[in-house]
């Protein structure tokens, strides 16, 4: 068996050159614009990155054209033209509306991604199954060919989407930086760009071992041409890298995922490299895919030296209720609903790993603050050494997310926080900002257990000040409690009791259970009454909260982070109250922005 090594001599493209032997009829029909080998990596690869810069380049301009109006105080698209309010409506419902499958617990990305994964699928099978023939017609006597054209097409669409993929998994990159979007919601596309890219390489691959079965060399195909081992040995990890993906696996083995991540790429790559072997211009999107990842990463890691200059310090605690409470003094700046990626060392095999945590305080304080749900791994790990009060060196990446979501929400006329379990923590700095600017906040969260819904009212208290900031309204629903509590009614006084935690679930601990007894009751404070307990109805009834907020005709800026489920209600009702809009049986625009537990 040959040595990958590259043939000789070494060209950055393939010679162009081509001396057809058949009849001008045939050598007519072979040079096809659709099936010429020749051309297809301009017919076929450039028709890919036109498609995939088409799609940014639409959101490139919603963000720029944004920020434009923005600066001209016009971004408010609730008043003036009618025609503008509706577009911006239609545009919002997509971006809200989404589906859900109950019985196996799947919920879907918004109408809108699934429209613009639904355009993908029609463009790529479209070039994939509209030009023939899928094989060429060879016989013994006569050939157009060795690669059959389906094979040829689909190989140059699945290189050229290479360097969109790796583009969508840096947390810094381009994308986010010409179109606003973070790069946790750039995920949705990152995976569904790979999987195109690993079905459209399978499309490449089969057509040549048909061929060469029927040919009868395969096997002496796969023994003396390094092209065709070197494509199957690109297959294997391109194919782990795509099911390694799948949400529930990845999530089982997170820890071990993105090591694991890394490596498969690395043979991907060095094999795909190998396979392309400078065929016409394939080396070029090895260029370009360098070309726009690395100073994304050099850029990364530059940042993340900064701010280990002077190191940091991780100091942790076990809350009442076993929340894990992770305090790290900085100068460092962020703004609310922002998230970083920590990397803690001396903690064994974790310290391979980054982890994502959202900032649940304000860089006013110099404290970056996070309240962490206990389960297996690295949080397991780092409970342990809570227990004594320690703290560890910790390296900081970030901050990542929208930095303009408290800035926006100040210009709205109402405003809605809602959040679920651990997603009261994301919202605390977005109450604390807005208070402070004077604006009125109605905050509904959902917890399950009593001393959740005490901490979360104690520390709304403090953020608020004895002096009367804007107009908080606090709704704290309890779904459920802990094991042993009675259900008799409690009156919680902030000046002394004990300072609980709340409780941080993750998406699949959703907050559907419902109570059996029904108490609404206002919490007693000692210098306000903006905070209400409610135990015994179950989850916050959003959508109804959600329509009588948005009945008034007023522009209504909403934040959520939680479960899926309460995602979901979240959502619709905001999709359903743009659609009101776009009908003409409401005034006001919803803006909507979430915040999801994992990607």
């Amino acid at each position: 068996m040959a040595l990958p090594w590259l043939d000789q001599p070494v060209m950055l493209h393939s010679s162009r050159e081509d001396t057809c032997k058949l009849t001008a009829a045939q050598c007519k029909y072979r040079s096809g614009h659709w099936r010429y080998w020749y051309q297809a990596d301009h017919v076929y690869g450039h028709a890919t990155i036109y498609f995939m810069c088409a799609i940014i380049g639409v959101f490139m301009v919603a963000n720029y054209s944004g920020r434009i109006l923005a600066i001209l105080k016009k971004d408010n698209p609730s008043k003036g033209n009618k025609s503008r309010q509706r577009v911006v409506g239609v545009v919002r419902y997509l971006s809200n509306k989404t589906f859900r499958v109950q019985a196996l617990g799947w919920y879907s990305p918004s109408m809108g991604v699934i429209l613009l994964g639904l355009a993908g699928v029609i463009y790529f099978f479209s070039l994939t199954l509209g030009p023939k023939p899928y094989y060429w017609p060879n016989t013994k006597t006569l050939s157009y060919g060795n690669s059959p054209p389906i094979a040829t097409r689909t190989g140059w669409m699945s290189l050229a989407l290479m360097p969109f993929l790796m583009m969508a998994s840096s947390k810094t990159n381009w994308i986010t930086l010409l179109t606003g979007i973070s790069h946790e919601k750039l995920q949705v596309f990152h995976r569904w760009i790979s999987w195109t890219m690993f079905i459209l390489a399978l499309i490449h691959t089969f057509p040549f071992i048909v061929v060469h079965i029927q040919k009868g060399d395969m096997t002496m195909q796969w023994r003396m041409s390094v092209v065709y081992w070197t494509g199957v040995a690109a297959l294997i990890p391109q194919a782990w890298l795509n099911i390694m993906s799948i949400g529930p696996i990845r999530n089982r083995f997170y820890e071990s995922f993105k090591v694991g991540h890394y490596i498969a790429i690395v043979f991907f790559l060095f094999f795909l490299f190998i396979h392309c072997d400078f065929t016409l211009t394939s080396c070029d999107y090895f260029i370009a895919t360098l070309a726009l990842y690395l100073p994304t990463m050099i850029y990364s890691w530059s940042r993340t030296a900064t701010h280990t200059n002077p190191s940091h310090r991780a100091h942790l605690s076990i809350l009442p209720d076993q929340t894990l409470h992770i305090s790290i003094p900085t100068p460092m700046t962020w703004a609310p609903g922002q998230h970083v990626f920590l990397r803690f060392r001396g903690v064994g095999i974790h310290a391979l790993a980054t982890h994502p945590f959202t900032i649940c305080s304000l860089p006013s304080s110099q404290q970056m603050e996070f309240l962490v749900k206990v389960r297996g791994g690295i949080t397991s790990r780092l409970a342990k050494l809570a227990e004594n009060g320690a703290s560890v060196p910790v390296s900081i990446d970030g901050p990542y997310g929208s930095a303009v979501v408290a800035e926006k929400l100040k210009g709205f006329e109402k405003v809605l926080l809602v959040a679920g379990g651990s997603g009261a923590g994301y919202l605390l700095p977005f109450v604390e900002s807005l208070a402070s600017a004077g604006k009125a906040v109605q905050v509904v969260l959902a917890v399950r257990h009593r001393e959740s819904a005490t901490w979360f009212s104690e520390v709304m208290e403090k953020i608020m000040g004895f002096e009367e900031k804007g107009g908080v309204r606090v709704e704290i629903h309890v779904t459920d409690d802990a094991p042993g509590h009675k259900s008799e009614e409690v009156v919680h006084d902030a000046s002394s009791a004990e300072t609980p935690t709340p409780d941080t679930h993750s998406a699949a601990e959703d907050i559907e259970k419902v109570a059996t007894n029904s108490k609404t009751k206002p919490l007693h404070q000692a210098h306000s009454s903006r905070t209400t307990i409610i135990e015994g109805n179950g989850r916050p009834q959003l959508r109804k909260v959600i329509e009588d907020l948005t009945a008034g005709g007023e522009s209504v800026g909403i934040a959520a982070c939680g479960p899926a489920g309460m995602m979901y209600d979240v959502q619709n009702a905001c999709a359903e109250a743009q659609a009101r809009r776009v009908k003409g049986k409401s005034e006001g625009g919803v803006w909507f922005h979430s915040e999801a537990f994992s990607w």
